[in-house]
């Protein structure tokens, strides 16, 4: 076996366990990791369950994304664990762990064909199958013998630790602690099959450094379903006996911050269904009894995926219980990535429509204008050209030919299809209007199912492209004309489901644009413009365009304070594209559309210059505009230090303590004709309560060799080549 593989095997058995948690986090599935062999002969059954598990699914081919996260491990981790402490070593007990865990395997592997056709998790089913079917078998397999362990604890732990672990397990054995603290822990500890409260303490230690907000949801969960069962009057020492709280603790954790983004909605409903996880575990303990099962992690398996079943059959847009769409085994990261994509990704479901315009045109009509652009039409423009005076025309403007906008050039807003035209009507004279022919010219394009685009008003006999033929985005179509329903020459431009002329006008943005105010400009992405806005299309600057033109395969190297960095750009397993420093293991993911520039996270060192060059250029236009400014939003854990955010985590759900604010302003160019040189001032500024804290300035030069410096106090990032 090469050392890719193993690799591949070790990082995914120690990910197995954290994952139990919904965790990928390496220190948290160490520690349980330790737990685990608390009983030495359970601990070696798991560890051999999961490396066995893990080997099969990569000689197999099954994927190595899942094998190293550790989503093919976890159940069988979970049976071998079990299997370890029912039964007495011997090696028909090795045995029944090594068939018992490829028959988990084989059932999680079936599982998940099957709940992802609903975009549901199998979540410890193959766990339950796998360790019920064992359960039942052993009583005709007379060769395994029931083990004992468990009731000699302080023996057990000898083993483990010596006598200083028997010293720590009894000296926090005599303090006295309340029902509901030692009942706690001893469901975090009966996760892992280990009966005792020092097994508790430690996973309870191991989950508030992997997640605040984790160990918050399992607080909540287990005092939520603790008072319930006091209100209804439920015999309370079950938990004792049974240690079934492990149900409400990870149903907590599920609900409120790993399967929906964690805020004061999904708390809210982690306090309404642990009640409802709280009478399956009544029923489902009777309902098993007769059959002397036990019932495990039933109620938490079936409560979830039924929630987040009900959930998926909601209508319409959902801002309140959020689905975790990117899943960062993390409910903090998965918080503050749903943020940031939810300000600054929104529109990644939109295919891209740009104006259809050369220049800079005016907004004669908006949506729901005053004229035309009603009811099932409302959402549509009209785009004239102004002077500086903001007349429409020159001369007296009597005729068309005195119109600026008159014969001047539309374009595509996007790729697609011509798919229907109308010519041959004549322009009208100024302030009269065809209403037979209400359109006038007009073209239809589609771009994808269910999206199309028109323009109206169009010249006569100007067209370029004739029906069936394809046209990229920014292909001169035709003039703009008097035609149809116009009184005076202007373009009309609306967004469609239907490829008809004249169909309904789609609720729909313009992916980015310019809009200029007097000497002032601002990008608008993914918005609409509105009456009177003076608008264009970005103008793609071909410095800028080349230096963040960060496509898979190039590398840089930058020198920063002294030191070398070499980076290189790649693609993931979900084809996002990020920039990786081997030398600081350090990882940029970044994004680019064609017009603008996003960094969209950054995992690794920071104290270097991949980091800044990240802090630096995190929001960046491809087209320069003098003095525009950019404003955007970093997660908060991009620059708060560890221990704030530690204070942080716990209320992030509700109310975010630091804030961190990013300014970007292009300061100069050389030559607007041919440059050579842009300085570009960005800044990064953290708020506390809504109070600025901190402030750093970067300074950045780009050239046609790429992003050739940034400069900030007592950092010097300097290019040397590519």
């Amino acid at each position: 076996m090469n050392k890719n593989k193993l690799n591949i095997i070790l990082n995914g058995s120690i990910n197995s366990y954290s994952q139990i948690f919904f965790s990928d986090n390496k220190v948290f599935g160490l520690i349980l990791l330790f737990v685990s062999f608390f009983d030495v002969y359970a601990g070696l059954a798991g560890l051999v369950s999961v490396l066995a598990t893990n080997t099969i699914a990569l000689f197999m081919q099954y994927s190595t994304f899942n094998i190293k996260k550790g989503s093919y491990g976890f159940n069988s981790l979970l049976v071998g664990l079990g299997i370890g402490l029912t039964f007495t070593p011997a090696p028909q007990t090795l045995a029944i762990v090594l068939f018992a865990s490829i028959t988990t395997f084989i059932i999680t592997i079936s599982l998940e064909g099957f709940f992802a056709k609903y975009y549901l998790p199998f979540l410890s089913i193959p766990f339950l199958i796998g360790m019920w079917l064992i359960v039942l078998a052993s009583r005709d397999l007379t060769a395994l013998g029931i083990s004992e362990r468990g009731i000699y604890t302080t023996n057990e732990l000898y083993q483990l630790g010596g006598k200083s672990l028997i010293d720590i397990y009894q000296w926090f054995d005599n303090i006295e602690k309340p029902l509901f603290i030692k009942t706690y822990l001893l469901s975090l500890g009966a996760i892992f099959f280990q009966y005792n409260i020092l097994a508790g303490v430690l996973i309870a230690i191991g989950l508030l450094f992997y997640s605040r907000i984790a160990f918050s949801l399992s607080l909540l969960g287990f005092a939520t379903a603790f008072i319930f069962y006091q209100f209804l009057g439920a015999d309370i020492t079950q938990y004792g006996y049974t240690y079934i709280g492990f149900n409400y603790i990870l149903t907590a954790i599920a609900i409120g911050g790993h399967f929906l983004v964690p805020n004061r909605y999904s708390y809210l409903w982690v306090v309404l269904l642990l009640p409802i996880v709280v009478l399956f575990t009544l029923g489902a303990s009777k309902l098993m009894a007769p059959y002397q099962l036990p019932v495990y992690s039933l109620p938490f398996n079936i409560v979830v995926i039924l929630f987040l079943y009900f959930l998926k059959l909601r209508l319409g847009k959902h801002e309140r219980l959020i689905e975790v769409v990117t899943q960062l085994n993390n409910p903090e990261k998965n918080l503050f990535f749903a943020e940031q994509a939810a300000k600054r990704f929104k529109w990644l479901s939109f295919y891209p429509v740009s104006l259809p315009l050369l220049g800079e045109w005016s907004v004669s009509q908006a949506e729901d204008g005053d004229y035309t652009h009603q009811g099932e039409w409302k959402h549509a423009w009209d785009f004239v050209i102004l002077d500086k005076e903001g007349k429409q025309f020159t001369l007296t403007g009597d005729y068309p030919k005195d119109y600026y906008c008159y014969d001047k050039s539309v374009v595509a807003p996007a790729d697609g299809l011509i798919v229907d035209i109308i010519d041959g009507v004549d322009d009208n004279t100024i302030g009269n209007v065809n209403l037979v022919q209400n359109w006038g010219n007009s073209i239809v394009i589609k771009h994808t199912e269910y999206l199309y685009t028109q323009l109206s008003h169009l010249k006569k006999e100007s067209f370029k492209v004739k029906k069936g033929d394809f046209v990229r985005r920014g292909d001169i179509l035709a003039k703009c004309g008097n035609s149809g329903r116009s009184p005076y020459p202007h373009l009309h431009f609306q967004i469609q489901a239907t490829p008809y002329i004249g169909s309904k006008t789609l609720d729909y943005p313009i992916n980015h644009y310019i809009k200029k105010e007097e000497k002032n400009y601002e990008l608008h992405s993914y918005d609409k413009p509105l009456l009177n806005d003076k608008v264009a299309n970005v103008e793609l600057n071909d410095l800028l365009k080349n230096a963040l033109n960060l496509i898979p395969g190039r590398k840089l190297k930058y020198s920063y304070n002294g030191k070398v960095e070499e980076w290189e750009v790649k693609t993931d397993y979900y084809n996002n594209t990020y920039i990786f420093c081997e030398a600081t293991n350090s990882y940029a993911h970044l994004f680019n559309d064609g017009f603008v520039h996003y960094f969209k996270s950054f995992t690794g060192n920071k104290n270097s210059a991949l980091y800044y060059f990240y802090l630096a250029l995190y929001h960046i236009p491809l087209g320069y505009y003098h003095d525009m400014e950019i404003e955007d939003r970093f997660p908060p854990d991009v620059a708060v230090d560890k221990f704030k955010m530690i204070f942080h985590d716990f209320v992030a759900p509700f109310y975010p303590l630091f804030k961190l604010i990013y300014k970007m302003k292009f300061l100069s160019i050389d030559n607007e004709l041919a440059p050579e040189l842009i300085e570009v001032k960005s800044t990064v500024y953290q708020y506390l309560l809504s109070k600025e804290v901190e402030k750093t300035e970067y300074k950045i030069k780009i050239s046609r060799n790429g992003i050739l410096e940034i400069i900030s106090e007592n950092i010097h990032i300097e290019l040397i080549s590519e």
